[in-house]
């Protein structure tokens, strides 16, 4: 129960809704047992209504942050459009060797700026599934955005990029939104979809400024008929029209297991005969210029506007469209917040259908009876939220091609809303692109593969780093025959020689030794497989130095990980499989440690 209140404390201000049930079998209401499950139900009652009562009154008030040292020159305030979150920096890159747990700790870095009052309610290890499973949720709310840069990641990826498109067999060429776009759309920054701006240049044709004379009138429900709906309130913000896909049953998996309910589908790369009516209607019939009106009921009407524009597939740029009602139409909006009679309006009521055309009225009458002109103001902008866009081994791509312009941009004083704020037009699209301070950037780096200071200057001035090391002290001590291995002593004495023979930044983390069997053939197996092909490439199979780091030149030869033999007058190294089966072996790694050269209890 507490975790649901802290999540309901959130909205301070907001209205909430907690609806709370009691279910007894016939059995138990019948048994001996009753008055005490009952006195059990009322004390839940007044624990809840305890909770609540708590939540009902001021909340405590928060003390002023310190205040900021001033840019000289620079006196002036804007109005913010969104605070960011104190303590928590716009871009931060976690940087750190192999295995460390980088991104096992971007879901903690993503809760910190999406939900951070579930993260301090869910702490430590025991709260890591509860914490995980919040981040996917709103992976698939789409607050969450994940990329992964390599060799052959690029702008056109990341920014915006033309690519081939198949359509009834036809080869095309369109210009996509890359990564980095679609997540600022969906922090709420003022950047329109590729597809309207590159039917800018024949907007008087295709974009009407007013009702077409020969326009049809439509009537469309948005998330049916329920009295208060986001999804409608922000189709009305964002000046918009969308359509459900109505979350059809879920499909069957492997042994009639079941594989959740379908995602959207993009309606122009299907064919007519898999779309349903409606959905041709809203793809292809409902022309620009048309009349809309939003039915609130079979007898109300709540909206009227005119469609501007052709159909967009849109599930990424608001969560709230995220899992449904992904498909859209502008619209720009006349009237809205409306309660009017269908039947006086249009002279019938509305069917149940979602998208339907009224027949018999036309645009100018319906116009007329409610005395509207085309000259409302147009709706308003989009809304700043936070989002988190996290991109995983940062450094492996090349940065300057991949960021371009965004290397100014992406700076804190330069984000949309500061005082010093910049926008930039994209190369292709000749959009106006600024960056919100609603989206938060986290980039992971693996410093084996390329040290810090070899990183891109301009991005590093930009993003605030911070270490991630190995942790050996949340290795076990396991037990053997009667004889214990200490993980924590093995990996931190491998690291510390490690680092004396070549740096820091080319430790072994962690995580090489976790999700093992806690058997000596799985530490084996880790060691063989995993760390000493690492060592192997650390050392440029140097095995002189690979044997100091596994203390086999103080160790009997039976039980050396590495033997050498000289042969002919050179040195030959081989990898002594009999040794990984002695436990020995393994503690002779720290044996000649003393208990208090560690950093942690033994």
């Amino acid at each position: 129960m507490a975790a649901t209140i802290a999540t309901y404390a959130q909205g301070f201000g907001k209205s909430r809704r907690l609806r709370v049930g009691l279910t007894l079998t016939p059995t138990e209401l019948e048994s001996s047992a009753f008055p005490e499950r009952l006195e059990g139900a009322l004390t839940y009652l007044d624990n809840l209504m305890g909770q609540l009562d708590t939540l009902s009154r001021a909340p405590e008030p928060v003390q002023p942050l310190p205040g900021l040292i001033e840019v000289p020159g620079q006196t002036d305030e804007v109005p913010a459009q969104f605070t960011p979150i104190p303590g928590v920096p716009l871009n931060q890159i976690l940087y750190g060797p192999p295995g460390t747990g980088k991104t096992y700790r971007v879901v903690d870095e993503a809760l910190s700026v999406l939900d951070p009052a579930f993260l301090k309610a869910h702490p430590g290890a025991e709260g890591r599934a509860a914490r995980k499973g919040r981040y996917d949720q709103l992976v698939e709310q789409g607050r969450v955005s994940f990329v992964t840069f390599h060799q052959s990641f690029g702008y056109e990826d990341f920014i915006e990029g033309i690519k081939p498109v198949m359509r009834a067999g036809q080869l095309s060429y369109q210009l996509h939104d890359g990564v980095f776009l679609n997540a600022v759309r969906a922090a709420g920054g003022p950047l329109a979809p590729v597809e309207e701006e590159a039917e800018a240049p024949a907007a008087s044709a295709s974009v009407p400024a007013s009702v077409r004379i020969d326009g049809q009138v439509w009537r469309i429900y948005i998330d049916g008929t329920v009295p208060v709906s986001q999804v409608r309130e922000r189709s009305l913000a964002r000046g918009e029209i969308r359509m459900g896909s109505w979350l059809q049953a879920a499909r069957p998996g492997a042994a009639g297991i079941s594989a959740g309910p379908p995602r959207p589908t993009d309606l122009t790369n299907l064919a007519d005969d898999q779309l349903n009516s409606r959905q041709l209607l809203f793809r292809d019939t409902v022309r620009n210029g048309d009349l809309v009106l939003l039915a609130t009921g079979q007898d109300r009407i709540g909206a009227v506007g005119i469609v501007t524009g052709e159909y967009r597939f849109d599930p990424f740029s608001d969560p709230v469209f995220a899992l449904d009602y992904a498909h859209a139409r502008p619209v720009r909006w006349l009237a809205t917040g409306l309660s009017l009679s269908a039947q006086e309006v249009t002279g019938k009521g509305f069917a149940q259908q979602t998208l339907q055309r009224v027949a018999g009225v036309t645009p100018a009458q319906v116009l007329a009876h409610l005395d509207l002109t085309e000259e409302s103001p147009p709706p308003s902008g989009p809304v700043m939220q936070p989002h988190v866009l996290i991109i995983d081994e940062i450094n492996r791509g090349n940065v300057s091609k991949i960021f371009g312009e965004l290397i100014t941009l992406l700076e804190t004083g330069k984000r949309a809303g500061s005082i010093e704020a910049l926008t930039a037009t994209l190369p292709l699209s000749r959009r106006p692109l600024s960056v919100p301070q609603s989206l938060y950037v986290i980039g992971t780096m693996n410093t084996a593969d390329r040290s810090l200071t070899l990183l891109d200057a301009a991005l590093r001035r930009r993003f605030v780093f911070r270490p991630v090391w190995p942790e050996p002290e949340v290795l076990p001590v396991i037990e053997i025959g009667g004889d214990a291995l200490d993980l924590r002593k093995f990996l931190y004495v491998i690291n510390d020689r490690i680092e004396r023979l070549l740096s820091r930044e080319q430790v072994i983390g962690h995580a090489y030794l976790l999700g093992l069997p806690a058997t000596l053939e799985g530490v084996a197996s880790a060691l063989r497989e995993r760390i000493l092909p690492l060592l192997e490439e650390y050392f440029f199979e140097d095995w002189s130095k690979i044997r100091t780091v596994l203390a086999d030149d103080s160790k009997e030869e039976a039980q050396q990980f590495i033997q050498v033999h000289k042969t002919g007058g050179e040195l030959r190294y081989r990898v002594n499989e009999a040794a990984f089966e002695d436990i020995e072996a393994f503690t002779l790694v720290y044996g000649n440690m003393q208990d208090a050269d560690f950093p942690f209890r033994s």
